[in-house]
């Protein structure tokens, strides 16, 4: 007799299961096939997604950001008679801003200067001489004021060589000998041939024609020495003199570019060098900023604004300063970039003049800086 078959456990809780999920199904399909027997002919298939409208949401404790660049108080844009960019920043310009570099391939020598006063003028001692200082950073040099030496002891050397061949060639210019040898060499060449002349005169046929030929050319080799002299005298030395010349100032040339002037005056901001140091032509030595004019620099939106729109404006800038302070300048729009960066903005430059608190300047580079654009 066959034991009739029980499932377990497992298997009747697969059947359940399996069973429901069928059931699931069926039903879905019964409520679909009802939904499409309503829906009217020539209506939309499958049906449209009925989405319900969106709840305004509250708005939260906190004001929104403002605009990239908006007004104070976030007011709309054209119901203010004032623009303001905000958190521009102050910089050097690139005409103010100068970098002293090395012109030859040489030693450093020395980082010192000539003391000077409040006035610009050198300090010297009892015996005339400038009384020299190290250079420092945040010291204030004056135009023309030399601030490091190369080492150019082979050019002096140079240059004395090139000071006696010129005061050679100038002699050699100033001795005429020559032209007075050849000169007087005319003038017995002409008497001989006047002799000879006057003796044929008294008696016939003292002096052949030959002779007669001989003595005239003579004469013309004495005046053609002549001008070779005088030639020689006006000309060729005094080229030579002005060779020596050009060869002197040459090298005087490469003795003045073994020092470094301040191109213009301002304050000593870099020193990258040391004394004895072997630098090549081209290596950064010193950096001098001239603070007196600044420029603002801003990126401004270039879907609001175009170049004409600020070009050349009249504005104000605003500039927040230590312990709560703010400073406001007049300054003006100088360029506007024609490149539009990432994010559809153009930089702007305005440029203003510092002020001076005893023996500072009042702004610093890297300022934080609001234009004020009047409308």
């Amino acid at each position: 007799m066959t034991r009739p078959y029980y499932p377990d456990r497992r298997e009747v809780l697969k059947q359940i299961v399996t069973g429901s999920a069928a059931l699931a199904t069926g039903a879905a399909l019964v409520n679909q096939s009802e939904t499409l027997a309503q829906q009217p002919e020539g209506g939309d298939y499958p049906p449209r997604l009925q989405r319900e409208p969106r709840q305004p949401q509250s708005s939260p404790a906190t004001s929104p950001p403002l605009p990239y660049d908006s007004p104070p108080g976030g007011a709309p844009w054209g119901e203010t008679d004032q623009t303001y960019f905000r958190d521009g920043f102050l910089e050097v310009p690139t005409h103010k801003r100068i970098i002293l570099s090395a012109t030859e391939r040489a030693v450093l020598q020395s980082l010192k200067t000539e003391q000077r006063d409040a006035a610009g003028n050198i300090i010297r001692d009892n015996d005339g001489n400038p009384v020299m200082m190290p250079i420092r950073k945040g010291m204030l040099v004056f135009e023309g004021q030399i601030l490091a030496n190369f080492d150019d002891r082979e050019l002096r050397s140079t240059l004395k060589i090139n000071e006696k061949q010129l005061e050679v060639a100038k002699a050699e210019l100033n001795k005429k000998i020559e032209v007075v040898y050849a000169a007087h060499g005319v003038r017995v060449a002409m008497a001989e041939l006047k002799v000879m002349e006057e003796a044929n005169k008294k008696h016939e046929k003292v002096f052949t024609a030959i002779e007669i030929e001989k003595a005239a050319l003579g004469v013309k080799q004495a005046e053609a020495n002549l001008e070779l002299q005088q030639y020689t005298l006006e000309e060729i030395k005094t080229r030579e003199v002005a060779v020596r010349e050009s060869e002197l100032e040459r090298t005087e040339t490469q003795i003045d570019l073994r020092k470094l002037y301040a191109p213009i005056g301002g304050m000593l901001t870099e020193i990258n060098a040391a004394e004895g140091m072997w630098l090549r032509e081209g290596d950064p030595v010193l950096e001098i900023m001239q603070l007196d004019t600044l420029w603002v620099r801003k990126k401004i939106s270039a879907l609001q604004y175009e170049i004409r729109d600020v070009d050349g404006k009249q504005v104000a800038v605003r500039v927040p300063l230590a312990r709560g302070r703010e400073e406001t300048f007049q300054g003006t729009v100088v360029y506007c970039s024609p490149t539009i960066l990432t994010g559809d903005v153009f930089d702007i430059y305005v440029e203003l003049q510092n002020r001076r608190v005893g023996n500072y300047w009042l702004l610093q580079p890297g300022h934080r800086a609001d234009i004020v654009l009047p409308s």
